[in-house]
């Protein structure tokens, strides 16, 4: 049991979408600033959202956290500034909240491992200019060793995230890890709902932290990551970006 007050003039929705889009009666409700509610239950939910169950039988509905004081769902472990000065990059209020989400479930949360797989993702997806593959996937049709079964596999299931998983083989697994099942609608899904937990789940995966709790330095790490030393010295600046941030 837990209180949510809001911080802003905000809404209460009946699904997990930007109100723009609930414009039919009932969809919403409109919530003043200062409002209080108590809660039973808070759940992860897409685009960002938290599920949240009212106290009193008083209804299931989606919020955005930011606009609310006393869902702490996910601890911040990197502020909106930090990302931003290590990345160079404005990053929305979703990403922000899945690297959170990434971060916690994936316990990345020592300086050492914090800065080896920001520096990484950061040269991979050129700052968080990319959140999807370039290329597109139509090389990777029929792959039997990315599970691309089925016509059309390559292109739906290319690249996705700040490190890109790819194929429909990994997306399952992906899938299966953080019980989602939407993750198998393909790229756009996993780009614009977990850019970072789908990296977070290859990192864990490699046993990445390890690597990082024993001292590894960026060379070392890259061969992991890239499997050679492609990029080296852009990774390595932001390392030194990252160190300089994350004490």
């Amino acid at each position: 049991m837990g209180t949510m007050k809001a911080k802003a003039m905000t809404k209460l929705k009946i699904r997990p979408e930007d109100s723009s889009k609930l414009t039919k009666p009932n969809e919403t409700i409109d919530v003043p600033v200062g409002k209080t509610y108590g809660f039973e239950k808070l759940e992860p939910a897409e685009n960002g959202h938290i599920k949240v169950t009212l106290a009193a039988s008083s209804g299931t509905f989606y919020v955005f956290p930011a606009h609310w004081e006393g869902l702490d769902l996910v601890k911040q472990i990197v502020s909106k500034q930090q990302a931003e000065k290590l990345f160079g990059r404005a990053i929305t209020d979703v990403q922000l909240q899945d690297l959170n989400s990434c971060l916690n479930r994936y316990k990345i949360n020592t300086p050492p491992r914090l800065r080896h797989f920001l520096s990484q993702i950061a040269h991979e997806s050129a700052g968080l200019l990319y959140t999807e593959e370039i290329a597109d996937g139509s090389d990777y049709e029929f792959s039997r060793a990315l599970g691309n079964v089925n016509a059309g596999d390559g292109r739906k299931y290319k690249g996705a995230g700040v490190i890109q998983v790819t194929g429909r083989y990994n997306y399952q697994k992906f899938s299966d890890a953080i019980k989602d099942p939407k993750v198998m609608e393909g790229v756009k899904y996993v780009a614009a709902n977990y850019p970072f937990t789908s990296a977070g789940f290859w990192w864990e995966n490699n046993d990445m932290n390890a690597l990082c709790d024993r001292g590894a330095n960026v060379e070392q790490v890259t061969q992991r990551v890239n499997g050679g030393l492609n990029g080296l010295a852009d990774r390595e600046q932001y390392y030194a970006k990252a160190t300089s941030i994350f004490v």
